[in-house]
């Protein structure tokens, strides 16, 4: 069984079919996923800050015992 579509790719936040030029199909999902990618970044800047302060507080024990 062959399907003729039309060569497309895929928004990059909800799936829906979208022209090769575009990565979203709307400004909505645009949005949506720029504050998804935000959010990870965030959460990654604080895990690495309480992995370092770990990592310090390590250290400062060995030196203090």
């Amino acid at each position: 069984m062959s399907l003729n579509m039309p060569e497309h790719d895929h928004c990059r936040w909800c799936g829906d079919a979208i022209p090769f030029d575009m990565a979203y199909c709307s400004m909505d999902c645009y949005e949506k996923d720029q504050a998804r990618i935000k959010k990870e970044k965030n959460l990654d800047r604080a895990i690495t800050s309480l992995a370092a302060v770990g990592v310090i507080a390590i250290l400062a024990i060995g030196l203090i015992f």
